[in-house]
Parts: C-alpha cells; structure tokens; sequence
C-alpha cells in the first residue's frame, strides 16, 4: 500500500531515491537526454500513463472515458507497485526509450529528480500564472525549480529556474481526525456535532472510552514515532501559540523553547491524551492504526486527508465517519485552525513523448474543475485543483468537508511545509521519540520531557553550525 505518507517511507524512500537519480543520470545521458522529445509529434491519438497507486487506476479511467469522448483522446493507464517497483519500471523504460507520455509522480521530489536528469518536459509554457491559478496556493510551487532549490538540490543545479517539471494532482494535509459515528452514538454524543475545542475532544475521548473501554479510544501509527508529533502535536501548539509562539519553540534560544512556560503547557495539552490511546498503540504502524480503527478497534483515529481512501478500501463506509482537525484548545491563540495542504502527487509529461500536445491536453482536463472533481470523486483523494464554491457538487459533503480545512487567513493555518525556522538537517524521529516516551508510554513527565526536546533542537542548530 503506497499512501503517499513520508514519516512512514523516508528511509525506504531515500534509498530509492539513490538509485533513481543514478539510473536517471545514466539513461539521459545514454539517449542524448530526451531525445525523442525534439521528434515531430506523433498522428496517435492514445496517451500512455503510469502512476504507482493502484487505487487511482479504476477512476483515472472513468475521467479518461469522458475526456476520450470530448476529444477522441484515448488514456491508456498502468500502475507499478510498490515505489520500488515503479523506480524500477522508470529506470528500464529511460533507458529504451520508452518512457509513457504522463506520468504521475511524488510531487516535490521525486518530480524534480526526474526532471533534473532531463527525461521530463517542462510545462511551464503550457501552464502559465493564469493556469496555474486552478491550483490551491501552497501546492502550486511544488514542481517547479527555483533559485532557491536550484542552489540546495543536486538533482535539479543544471535545471533552468522557472522550469515546471509537474503540475500539482492530489493534496492533502496531516492532523485530521476520523470519528466512528456509531460509536459516538453509543457514548451518547452528536455523531454530527465534531469538538469545537481540545477540551471537548478528549471529553469525547472519555465518554467513547467509557462507553466501550477496549475499543473506545483513540489509534495512530505510532510506532513511527514522529506521527504523534507531526500530526497532533504541532497542530495542538500551533493554535495555543499562534504562530510566532509555535515557531519561538524549535529557537535557537531555549528560553522560548519546550521547556518554557509556554512549551510545557503544550506538553500538558497533550498529555490529556494519555488515558484514552488503545492498547499496543506504540506498536502500531500507519496503515496498522488505520485497519485497527477501520475493524472498530478504535473510536477516533488521526491521520491525514489521504487516510478516508484507505479506510474507505479496507470497509469503511464513508457515511459512518465525522472529521475534523485537532481541535484548537480553549483560550489559545488559533480558534479556527486551517491546515495548509501539501501536493502529494503531480502531473508530468515525458521528455520522451511523442504526443506532447495530447498529453498537455489530458493533464489540462484532469487538472480542470471538472476533471478533478470527478477523479476525486471516484478515488477519495483530494485534488490539488481549489474548487471553491464547486466543491460540495463535485465533491459530495464528506470530501467537501474535508478541503473546506484547507483554506483560511494565513494567521490561522498551520503549514506542515514551512520549514524555514527549524534547523537545517532537522530530524523529525529525534523529537518523535521523546515524545512517545512521554505519551502514551508515561515514562516521561512534562518537564523532563520538554528538556530533552530542548536538548535534541540545541543539538541540530549546533550541528548546522
């Protein structure tokens, strides 16, 4: 199961990403670097595809069947599973020659690897500002090759700034909670009513557990130990600091730091949670916490945007479920928390193409309104197109509700990918680990907990000199 999860995958992922970089740098230099991009483009009216996610394939195919009967286009698409299998297929294929006209990839990385080594086209010319105005504002920039990671990323310093290796597919974002409504009816709670502040979450999360003290709490993967820290807790510190506070926490200066006042009230917010995580919690991976609530184990379940699919294939109605962010707690800075969406994946054209323009063609539809819509429809994946006022139609009320989160004053949104007040080489598992410690394993108090958090940040800003 490829989920698009990074906390879950980054060291499988960076392995991959080795090797594809190398295999890469290889074909393009053994083909001349897209050389049948420059052929006259092909009287075939059929585009070729490949993505690595299985679950897209049955509604990439419905959008297609539609595009073909506008156009006279036909899609033909494939998957390749898992990452390592769709490396793999990537590498062989460049090397031949016979790399598909689209494909869909991890966007902001895997993207720019590819396109760095020359075997993506730049589509910066097809999508304009006035195009790439369709896409919700913290995803359209993830394709795109800038000074910036032009000077830090290997893979893309002889990419000409400007160039659009991909534009945005899916989005998401961490920090959404899922809630068994049956279960909330059980405990006697509004199955319709989410929690309006943290305090009223875990109030929910004790009367679920009341109700039901084996499976009526709460499950995550915390067995990678940074989910609890990058999908609760800085969410939970976000809207009690506001922004200026949460990013005053990972300072240079450890007064403003975990330890502080400030941070330790955040570790007590959190620590709210330790009666009310299910047994084995801590052993538990992503997907694992994902069946485990899926199967009623649970009655609450964090996880991102992305997760309502794979609940949803693993016999989860959508119709029993109530999400909502982490709540914001009482009297803290945010009251309204938003949660500024990443793109998961993108859309790029091979270098290789020989029907560039039919190519162009059928990532604009999927891209459009409409196109997006109803892929994301048919797969319980969000787009990254922003579909505005539309949403509820095209969407339905459940994925509706969830992309209504996306949006909000930039006061109020938590933005996973603002990373500029952290360290250089920041670790997420090194402040994951003290974390599970504290909860739920209880081994830790506040105090200690936000001193050796403290100590980890110190020892990253050292290290970066």
């Amino acid at each position: 199961m490829t989920n698009s999860r990074s906390p879950a995958s980054s060291a499988r992922a960076s392995m991959s990403r080795r090797r594809l970089l190398a295999g890469l740098a290889a074909a393009a230099l053994a083909l001349g670097t897209a050389a049948c991009g420059d052929d006259a483009e092909s009287t075939d009216q059929t585009v070729t595809m490949w993505t690595f996610k299985n679950t897209h394939v049955a509604a990439l195919e419905q959008v297609a069947a539609e595009f073909k009967s506008r156009t006279g286009i036909s899609v033909e698409i494939e998957a390749f599973t898992p990452d390592d299998v769709f490396t793999s297929k990537i590498q062989s294929a460049a090397q031949t020659g016979d790399l598909p006209d689209v494909l869909e990839l991890h966007a902001g990385g895997e993207d720019l690897r590819i396109g760095g080594s020359g075997l993506l086209g730049d589509l910066a010319p097809d999508f304009p500002d006035s195009a790439m105005a369709r896409f919700l504002p913290s995803t359209r920039a993830a394709g795109l090759v800038t000074e910036k990671r032009r000077a830090e990323q290997e893979e893309v310093k002889n990419a000409k700034v400007g160039s659009l290796f991909s534009v945005p597919f899916t989005a998401g974002t961490f920090g959404i909670v899922y809630a068994n409504r049956d279960k909330m009816k059980a405990a006697g709670l509004d199955p319709d009513k989410p929690p309006r502040t943290w305090e009223e979450f875990v109030g929910y999360l004790q009367a679920t557990t009341r109700a039901d003290p084996k499976q009526g709490g709460l499950s995550l993967g915390l067995k990678v130990s940074q989910t609890g820290f990058n999908w609760i807790y800085e969410q939970l510190a976000f809207a009690h600091l506001g922004q200026a506070g949460f990013e005053a926490l990972f300072d240079k200066d450890p007064a403003r730091g975990f330890a502080s006042p400030d941070g330790l009230q955040t570790l007590r917010l959190y620590q709210q949670l330790t009666p009310y995580w299910i047994a084995g919690v801590s052993a538990l991976g992503i997907d694992e916490a994902d069946v485990a609530f899926a199967q009623g184990k649970s009655a609450f379940n964090v996880g991102g945007t992305f997760t309502l699919a794979f609940l949803s294939q693993n016999g989860m109605s959508a119709e029993n479920l109530l999400t909502f962010p982490i709540p914001p707690p009482a009297g803290g800075k945010v009251t309204d928390l938003r949660l500024a969406p990443l793109a998961l994946t993108g859309l790029s054209v091979s270098a290789q193409s020989r029907n560039r323009a039919s190519a162009v063609r059928w990532i604009d539809h999927l891209t459009s309104p409409e196109g997006s819509g109803a892929f994301a429809k048919a797969s319980l994946d969000l787009p990254a197109t922003d579909l505005g006022a539309q949403a509820a139609t095209l969407l339905g009320p459940r994925l509706a509700a969830l992309q209504q989160y996306f949006t909000g004053p930039p006061e109020n949104t938590y933005d996973a990918a603002n990373r500029g007040f952290r360290p250089p080489d920041y670790d997420e598992v090194q402040v994951g680990d003290p974390l599970v410690k504290f909860s739920p394993l209880g081994e830790t108090d506040p105090a200690a907990t936000g001193t050796q958090l403290d100590k980890v940040i110190a020892g990253m800003w050292q290290k970066s000199g």
